[in-house]
C-alpha cells in the first residue's frame, strides 16, 4: 500500500512544482518567533475545513480568537468534492495559505501524508505531554511510517433511525443489538397497507441508494480495516459476506417487500430521511446528518419519537462497527507552514475543547472527556424528549465500540465504480448475486495487477 501511495504523493508533488507552486519549507527560526509571540508580532493562522461557516466553524475561531490575541485563526472553508480538495492540496504548497487544516477521508490523507505535505505530530505531542490514550483512546490514530499525522475531532455514527410508535404498535422493543437477520424480522412487522398506501419496513441509505457505500458499512462487521483488500494486487471480493450482503438486499426488496425496490428507488430519487419524515418508512439507516432534519418540523412536519438502533451486523459474533461509524475529521497541520507551534496550540484546543459550537449540527467530538449530557442536549435541541427517544440516542451516540480505520485505498474508486455496476444488476434481477461478486472479483482483480 504505502509504495502505491507513495507514487500518488510523488505525482502530486511534481506535478505542482510544475505549476510553480512549490513553496520553501519552514523556516525553524521564523517558526520558533512567529509561534508564541516572542516577536510581540501577532500570529495569523489560516484553518481550512469544509463545514460551512455557520454551522459552528466561525463561531468556534471567534471563541478563540477572543482567548488569545497573540494567535489570530481566520478560517477557509472548501467543498469537500474532488475540485475542492484539489484546491486544497495545491494551496498547501504555496505559502502561507493554509497552516490547519481537516481531512475528511483517510485515503485523501494518505496521499498528502506521502506527498509530504503532512507535519508529523509526534514531536508536539510529547512536548506538550498530550495524552493521547487518556484523551481519545489508544486506537484513535492510524500511525504510517510509525508517525502521528493527526489527531481525530470527531465520532461519526451511523445508526438506525425507527419510528417509535410503528414499534409501539408493533409491541417490538428497540433493538440494543441486532443482526441482519433480526433487523429483516423487524422490517416485515413494521411493514404494512398496500399501493400507494403502503409502509415500507426499511429504507437503507439516506439519498437514492448507493450499493457501494452501504456495502462497505455492512461488510466491516464482520471483516474489519480493508475490508475489501486481501493485499494490495488481490481483491477480497469472494469472501462470502460481500455476496451475503446482496442477498440480504435481494430479500427485503423483491422476496420479502419490505423495502423499495432498488430501481424503483434510484429512478424516483427516494430519500431516506423524506420517507421516514413522512411516515411512509419505519426505518431507515442514516445517521446524525438525519437528526436535523428531524428537528426541522417546518420543512418535515412529524408528531412521532425516532428512536436509535445500532446499525445490523452480520453475524451475532461480528466483532466491529461498519464504516460509517468511527473517527472523522482528521486535523492536521501543513507541513509548509512557517507558523507550526501556533499552529499545534490551535489544533490541540480544537479538537477537545474548541470543536463544541459543531456539536449542534451532529458532530460528536472524539474527546473523551467531552460532556455527553451537553452534547446529547447540543445536538437533539431544545425538549429533546417531544422529538427523540433520548437514551437510545446516547446509546448509539456514545457506544463504546472498536471502529474501524482503513490503511489501504489502491484503486479504491475504480472498485467502487465495479461493485456499483455489478451489485445494481443483482438487484434489478438483471445477474444472480453469485454471478455480481464473481464478476466484481474479476474486474477488481485484474485492476489491482495491473499497477
Amino acid at each position: 500500500m504505502m509504495n502505491h501511495q507513495r507514487k500518488v504523493g510523488i505525482i502530486l508533488t511534481v506535478s505542482l512544482a510544475a505549476m510553480g507552486l512549490v513553496g520553501c519549507g519552514s523556516d525553524p527560526a521564523a517558526d520558533k518567533a512567529g509561534s508564541n509571540g516572542a516577536s510581540g508580532k501577532v500570529v495569523k493562522l489560516k484553518f481550512w475545513g469544509a463545514v460551512p461557516e455557520e454551522s459552528g466553524p466561525k463561531q468556534a475561531v471567534e471563541n478563540w480568537n477572543k482567548a488569545h490575541p497573540d494567535i489570530q485563526v481566520e478560517y477557509v472553508r472548501f467543498v469537500n468534492d474532488e475540485s475542492g480538495n484539489t484546491k486544497l492540496e495545491t494551496s498547501l504548497i504555496a505559502g502561507g495559505e493554509v497552516d490547519v487544516f481537516v481531512n475528511y477521508r483517510m485515503d485523501k490523507l494518505v496521499k498528502r501524508i506521502n506527498a509530504n505535505l503532512v507535519e508529523p505530530l509526534d514531536s508536539y505531542i510529547a512536548q506538550a505531554q498530550f495524552d493521547i490514550k487518556d484523551n481519545f483512546g489508544d486506537k484513535a490514530i492510524t500511525k504510517f511510517n510509525n508517525k502521528s499525522y493527526y489527531i481525530p475531532a470527531i465520532i461519526l455514527n451511523d445508526f438506525v433511525s425507527i419510528n417509535k410508535s410503528y414499534l409501539d404498535e408493533a409491541k417490538l422493543p428497540i433493538p440494543t443489538d441486532w443482526t441482519w437477520d433480526q433487523y429483516k424480522d423487524y422490517a416485515v412487522k413494521l411493514t404494512k397497507g398496500q399501493g400507494n398506501d403502503k409502509r415500507w419496513g426499511s429504507f437503507v441509505g439516506n439519498l437514492e441508494p448507493k450499493i457501494y457505500e452501504w456495502m462497505d458499512k455492512t461488510v466491516k462487521t464482520e471483516l474489519g480495516p480493508n475490508a475489501f483488500y486481501k493485499d494490495a494486487q488481490t481483491s477480497n471480493l469472494d469472501n462470502p459476506v460481500f455476496k451475503s450482503y446482496l442477498d440480504t438486499m435481494v430479500d427485503m426488496e423483491r422476496n420479502l417487500k419490505v423495502q423499495p425496490p432498488y430501481a424503483e428507488a434510484k429512478t424516483s430519487k427516494l430519500q431516506g430521511t423524506s420517507l421516514f419524515l413522512s411516515g411512509k418508512t419505519a426505518m431507515v439507516w442514516n445517521g446524525t446528518a438525519g437528526i436535523r432534519s428531524i428537528k426541522n418540523t417546518k420543512d418535515f412536519p412529524h408528531d412521532f419519537v425516532t428512536a436509535f438502533a445500532p446499525t445490523p451486523k452480520m453475524t451475532s459474533n461480528s466483532k466491529f462497527i461498519g464504516g460509517g461509524t468511527g473517527y472523522l475529521d482528521f486535523v492536521t497541520i501543513n507541513a509548509n507552514s512557517s507558523k507550526k507551534e501556533a499552529a499545534w496550540e490551535f489544533l490541540k484546543w480544537y479538537v477537545t475543547e474548541g470543536n463544541e459550537p459543531l456539536i449542534s449540527s451532529g458532530r460528536v467530538p472524539a474527546w473523551k472527556k467531552v460532556d455527553k449530557e451537553k452534547v446529547a442536549k447540543l445536538v437533539l435541541g431544545d425538549n429533546p424528549e417531544k422529538l427523540f427517544d433520548v437514551e437510545s440516542f446516547k446509546r448509539v451516540a456514545f457506544a463504546d465500540v472498536e471502529y474501524v480505520n482503513d490503511t489501504e485505498f489502491k484503486n479504491l474508486a475504480e472498485i467502487q465504480k465495479i461493485v456499483d455496476e455489478e451489485g445494481e444488476r443483482a438487484l434489478i434481477g438483471d445477474k444472480s448475486t453469485a454471478d455480481a461478486v464473481g464478476n466484481m472479483k474479476k474486474r477488481a482483480d485484474d485492476i489491482l495487477a495491473k499497477k
